[in-house]
């Protein structure tokens, strides 16, 4: 059973719960390690360029405090614009600090990619001290151990460290402001009413939670002070606690009042309203259904272990704020609400974004200080009861003659030293938590991983991923060889996010616009042509003179093959077709993998007279073959194109057994004569799967070579569940389907982003309308055939 009311802990000269050395050392050196940890994790990338998924909203930071920065502004807004924008363009949906925040960083470091990430991760390393001074404060030194070490092994909590957006800064600012808070209770000193006051402004700028965190605390505060007998919890310095009620309940207010009237100056009070709306849609649904559809983000998050963990120590928190009427038990309770609201009442915002419950890993580490401090006091007690029959009633009764009373509090030569209490009891509490956590870590590992290479997607419920790193890559080449000033327009099938905005260095993006028909535009205009209709990029190929990179193009009255190639030569308006350059890879060295990327490879970009002939040939342009012999196996598979088009049968033999010696062989075949000779598999900081094909000749219009996953094993030792979703993996071919020729070798570049577990991958021929898909003749009837299993 619990400990009764009377068996309050004694303080030592600092006010806070007397501990040994032992114990006080031991959790001092596991919180140094479980930050040193976070702050590893929260800082793998930093220096790195921003790609896609949610990620990508952390570069819509950077530049919202570009244009604070450019135009002078106060209010936020997410799109370079050629004029200062006017106030109906501010983004009203929260409230402004992060951008304030990163807008000075900015200013004081200038324009980089670390930028859009340094206040997260700096944030992310401040919060494991401030969870263990919590769990210090009201509990004991291993309590706040535990705080700290739950925080920092949680999936969700590392994907989402260096996540520049909202929950990071909320969970750190309003922690410090409970950290204020307890201090102040327990020693009646202005500073700490100063610094709670302080912790909870800068979290209700961060965003609302905060504000549903400090009405709780409020709330909660005015039962404990005013309301309730003081008996029940103790008394209180009746002064300092009016103090700091009425200055967080008017902060409140007035940042509340300021925010109404900057959205009305700004007419968007509306909108506001409006998108909040839109996020508690589907609140219709029963809640067991609701959390049925996102059980394995829900798993995959936080683990079932912690899962388990966090609804025991709710029932714990409450049975210890009920029996023993100490008040800093709430605290994990009304963190619990904060993150509930946020999770439940808006429903649409749960369903598209896997971060939205992050509140409840801050929920996590506090229930696991009181866990902690149950578990340790159960143990000093039953050690109590061994010893002496009576001794653990003369154990409470010391403690409670010891326990320091606020309205009149004893010198300190009589509080107790450090060491007053035992330090075993609490560090086996501590080690027999850390068990638990280990299992948790062990799926937040490769969670951690998972989520770099999808952006922060996760499985994305099964629909394509591509990180944009190819693209973003390609953006950042591009953009010093456009004219200052040049306007950027791009194709729908660029997918634009504000990460391939940020890439073009602060230009003028219009993103989604329709192929150019008649004049080139104005500055370029970019093309991703694997989401392209074949139409549309003969069309262009007819019209313009294209600088292809890869599968992106760029085309425009100030973009062309000459400059490309040299950024400082004049522009050529005669350079005839297209002008191709390819990506050369590599992995990166041990420095560049932790600081810049270690979920993509080094990227240069080279002319390519290969692909260049390529492209021309495919689309009517007089091509010239390359005059060197090809060395890769890329520029193998093109040669040997070329030896078929040029009627070498005995070069373009020789070339394809060079070709499928280094290939896993496949040898499936399908009904309208295409081969999928087989693979490669390379693996490394972004796996590389790379499929073959030998074209029996232009498909049909709807027809296309996809490749799709699923788990069919979870990862031993992990007690998450598999994830159950089909997910599709492969991009479109640069080069339609429709547009090859009988007896090409193509190929299809994968990208293998693998979920946990283990994961088989199919490839096929399939329809992406109502047509009918070529079937595989050779593999009695089935529709696709597996071309790599990872485990």
């Amino acid at each position: 059973m619990l400990l009764p009311r009377p068996a309050s802990r004694p303080l030592d000269l600092n006010g806070l719960p007397a501990a040994s050395r032992l114990e006080a050392r031991a959790a001092l050196a596991i919180t140094a390690i479980a930050t040193a940890w976070f702050a590893l994790a929260a800082a793998w990338e930093m220096f790195g360029p921003i790609l896609a998924g949610h990620y990508a909203s952390s570069a819509s930071v950077g530049i919202i405090a570009e244009n604070m920065l450019r135009w002078k502004i106060a209010g936020p807004v997410w799109e370079y614009t050629a004029s200062q924008p006017p106030p109906e363009m501010y983004y009203c949906h929260h409230p402004w600090g992060i951008f304030w925040t990163t807008a000075a960083f900015m200013k004081v470091f200038g324009r980089h990619d670390v930028i859009c990430r340094l206040p997260a991760v700096l944030l992310s390393a401040a919060t494991p001290p401030l969870l263990h001074a919590i769990g210090r404060s009201v509990y004991r030194p291993a309590a706040g151990a535990a705080a700290a070490a739950s925080f920092v092994v949680l999936p969700i909590t590392l994907s989402f460290a260096n996540f520049n957006a909202l929950e990071v800064p909320v969970m750190a600012w309003t922690l410090l402001g409970l950290w204020g808070y307890v201090r102040m209770t327990q020693t009646s000193r202005r500073r700490y009413l100063a610094v709670s006051a302080l912790g909870l402004a800068l979290g209700m700028n961060a965003d609302w939670p905060a504000f549903v965190l400090t009405g709780g605390l409020l709330v909660f505060g005015a039962i404990r002070a005013y309301l309730l007998p003081k008996r029940v919890f103790g008394p209180v310095h009746a002064r300092r606690y009016a103090q700091w009620w009425v200055l967080t309940a008017s902060i409140a207010a007035l940042t509340v009042a300021l925010y109404v009237a900057l959205f009305h100056h700004a007419g968007k009070l509306g909108d506001l309203l409006g998108s909040y709306g839109l996020r508690s849609s589907g609140n219709a649904e029963p809640l067991s259904k609701v959390l049925a559809s996102r059980r394995y983000w829900i798993e995959l998050s936080f683990t079932p272990v912690a899962i388990a963990a966090g609804k025991l120590a709710a029932l714990v928190c409450a049975a210890r704020l009920v029996l023993l009427r100490r008040e800093h038990d709430a605290l994990p309770l009304l963190y619990l609400a904060t993150a509930t609201v946020q999770y439940v009442v808006f429903r649409q915002g749960a369903d598209i974004h896997i971060f939205w419950p992050h509140y409840f890993g801050a929920y996590f580490a506090l229930a696991g200080a009181a866990l902690v401090e149950t578990a340790a006091a159960l143990i000093e007690r039953a050690a109590a009861a061994r010893r002496a029959p009576g001794s653990a009633a003369l154990i409470e009764r010391a403690a409670a003659e010891r326990a320091p009373d606020d309205a009149a509090r004893p010198a300190p030569a009589a509080w107790p030293a450090p060491g007053a209490l035992p330090a075993w009891p609490a560090l086996a509490a501590l080690a027999l938590w850390l068990a638990p956590l280990a299992a948790v870590l062990r799926d937040g590992l490769p969670a951690l991983r998972y989520a770099r290479e999808t952006g922060g997607r996760f499985n994305e419920r099964g629909h394509l991923i591509d990180s944009d790193g190819a693209k973003t890559a390609f953006l950042r080449w591009l953009a010093p060889r456009l004219p200052a000033g040049a306007p950027v327009e791009m194709h729908e099938g660029m997918k634009a996010t504000w990460a391939q905005v940020w890439a073009l260095g602060g230009r003028v993006v219009t993103p989604a616009r329709p192929a150019p028909k008649q004049e080139p535009p104005r500055g370029a205009y970019l093309v991703d042509t694997r989401f392209m209709l074949d139409r549309d990029q003969a069309s262009l190929a007819r019209r313009f003179d294209i600088t292809a990179v890869g599968p992106f193009w760029a085309l425009g009255a100030a973009v062309d093959a000459q400059a490309a190639v040299d950024p400082r030569a004049a522009v050529d308006p005669r350079a005839p077709g297209i002008e191709a350059f390819s990506f050369r890879e590599r992995e990166p060295g041990l420095l560049a993998w932790y600081l810049v990327s270690g979920t993509e490879p080094e990227r240069e970009i080279a002319p390519d007279p290969f692909l260049t002939w390529e492209l021309r040939a495919h689309f009517g342009q007089p091509a010239e073959p390359p005059a060197g012999a090809p060395e890769t196996l890329e520029e193998k598979r093109i040669a040997h194109n070329i030896a078929l088009a040029a009627g070498d049968g005995a070069r373009a033999a020789a070339l394809l057994a060079e070709i499928s010696a280094a290939l896993a062989p496949l040898g499936a075949r399908f009904d309208d004569g295409t081969e999928l000779l087989g693979t490669t598999f390379h693996e490394g900081a972004r796996s590389l799967l790379t499929i073959f094909v030998r074209a029996g000749g232009p498909a049909a219009s709807d027809v296309a070579l996809t490749v799709r996953s699923r788990v069919v094993e979870r990862a031993p030792l992990s007690t998450t569940m598999a994830d159950p979703i089909y997910r599709d993996v492969g991009l479109p071919t640069a080069i339609s389907p429709q547009r090859w020729r009988a007896g090409f070798l193509y190929a299809d570049p994968v990208p293998i982003r693998k979920r946990p577990g283990t994961e088989v991958f199919w490839a096929s021929l399939r329809a992406r309308d109502r047509g009918r898909a070529p079937a595989l003749v050779d593999r009695g009837g089935a529709s696709e055939v597996e071309v790599l299993r990872l485990r």
